[in-house]
């Protein structure tokens, strides 16, 4: 059986958020409204000012796709997404893209997730080498978006994953990797035996601790990996130059 490591890829490998970029290359494209386009570039400077908290930025990205994704055509779509993917597919962090790079060599099966859209997150994970992608799915009838979900991603990775391995049964989590950056990846890592808590927010940070599972935070040039010490507090283990 082979080993499979689980990568969530926005935040994670992807320095930011695909779906984002997404959203806003649809606006240059004119698939959404002047209004809309405006709203987003609005909340982007909030967000960015602190005037605005992630969640309500982040639910501007997800409102603009939901109530506009019917009338965007799949084939505008798809080019969107490749122009973001040729665009910005470098902007990776190096300790996980050298991770999955390692782990590939050793024989694992990699497997990213994603709570971004499949049009964007599956090429951008086979620019990485990705063996599989699993990403947020609309339906498609008669070649057009009717506007719903048939894949939602966030708080479900933990039995989308449970339910691919059912459906691969070569793969296997002994001795597996998943790593992840926010609550979102918290029941996902919880499936690996070896996870690991990348730049993570403060509740993946508290429920690392908690599980004494290891943590890495990479800035600049440099990852430094944590380890719990034996007051419970964290101290740094060793870091990599790249």
């Amino acid at each position: 059986m082979k080993k499979v490591a689980i990568f969530d890829l926005d935040g994670t490998l992807f320095r930011w958020q695909l779906f984002h970029e997404l959203v806003f290359e649809l606006g240059e494209m004119k698939a959404l409204d002047d209004k809309t386009v405006e709203t987003l570039e609005q909340s982007l400077i909030e967000w960015q000012t602190k005037r605005r908290s992630w969640h309500d930025y982040e639910m501007t990205i997800i409102d603009a796709m939901e109530s506009n994704v019917a009338a965007i055509t799949p084939e505008l779509f798809e080019e969107a997404a490749h122009n973001v993917v040729e665009r910005s597919g470098q902007k990776i962090y190096a300790y996980t893209k050298r991770l999955a790079d390692k782990l590939k060599s050793d024989g694992y099966y990699l497997l990213a997730i994603s709570g971004s859209q499949q049009e964007i997150a599956e090429p951008f994970a086979k620019l990485y080498g990705f063996d599989d992608c699993i990403g947020a799915l609309y339906e498609r009838i008669d070649g057009k978006f009717t506007g719903k979900k048939v894949r939602h991603v966030p708080g479900n990775k933990h039995e989308i994953i449970k339910n691919y391995l059912r459906e691969h049964p070569d793969l296997t989590l002994t001795d597996s990797v998943a790593v992840g950056d926010s609550n979102g990846d918290i029941s996902m890592l919880h499936l690996a035996e070896n996870p690991i808590a990348f730049n993570p927010s403060e509740e993946l940070l508290d429920e690392a601790n908690e599980n004494n599972w290891q943590v890495v935070i990479e800035r600049k040039n440099i990852a430094y990996t944590l380890k719990k010490d034996s007051d419970g507090s964290f101290v740094l283990a060793k870091t990599d130059r790249f």
